[in-house]
């Protein structure tokens, strides 16, 4: 089952989307950009997901990788701080090697194994793994193909990954409180295991339920009965 457009994923190129509207369109999770290289930090990041999590949506970051595998992952992790649980995406596109990207995906999941870690990438590394297994991504990542087509599926390298998780299938979805077109993204599976793919979904404090209290009062006749009734906090 692949799901309609239920993921935008957002950069600092992206104007500030309306987030309660976003919420109410359907979108389930936005995955931000966090950083870039080994210094560079997206400004938007860090209120864009206290903005997104405050409006219930589920979240998730990537990085833009250039092959300098620990030093950029020691610095995506600062920057992204992710908890317990928390999806983490390599976005690989930038001509770093196969290699590198293994060392990459080593490096977060000996320093981090309590995450969750994606590749997203298209052409790039469709070529460099062909129809070949690669063991390690196979079994410490999931893919997020990005394959802009006409088709009902993307091509993606199935030796390594049997499915693809998440499709990156146009830059040009219209998104209800996107004022400018974004990157669409559909699930390949049930919204619920999207949540869970994604991380600890955000939680909204449950409202308090009023209470009821029934009190009798035994009146002795010709006596009358005056009651107060006070609210307190708490």
């Amino acid at each position: 089952m692949t799901c309609e457009t239920l993921v935008i994923d957002l950069s600092h190129h992206n104007p500030e989307p309306d987030w309660e509207a976003l919420k109410a369109g359907g979108i389930v999770g936005v995955i931000m950009k966090a950083s870039e290289g080994e210094t560079y930090v997206d400004p938007t990041y860090q209120p864009r997901k206290q903005n997104a999590l405050a409006a219930g949506l589920a979240t998730a970051s990537y990085h833009f990788f250039h092959g300098n595998s620990a030093a950029e992952m020691a610095h995506y992790l600062l920057v992204a701080d992710p908890v317990r649980g928390e999806r983490v995406v390599i976005d690989h596109e930038a001509e770093a090697t196969l290699d590198q990207l293994i060392r990459a995906v080593r490096y977060i999941r000996e320093t981090r194994p309590d995450l969750k870690v994606t590749i997203y990438s298209g052409h790039l590394i469709k070529d460099q793994l062909g129809d070949s297994k690669n063991s390690y991504l196979a079994i410490n990542t999931s893919l997020w193909i990005a394959h802009y087509t006409e088709e009902a599926q993307p091509s993606w390298p199935k030796g390594t990954w049997p499915a693809w998780s998440l499709w990156q299938y146009t830059d040009h979805a219209s998104i209800e409180g996107c004022s400018a077109p974004v990157d669409g993204n559909r699930w390949n599976g049930t919204e619920d295991n999207l949540l869970r793919w994604l991380g600890p979904a955000p939680r909204r404090l449950p409202q308090p339920q009023p209470l009821t209290v029934f009190v009798t009062i035994q009146k002795p006749k010709g006596v009358e009965v005056k009651v107060m009734v006070e609210e307190v906090e708490g």
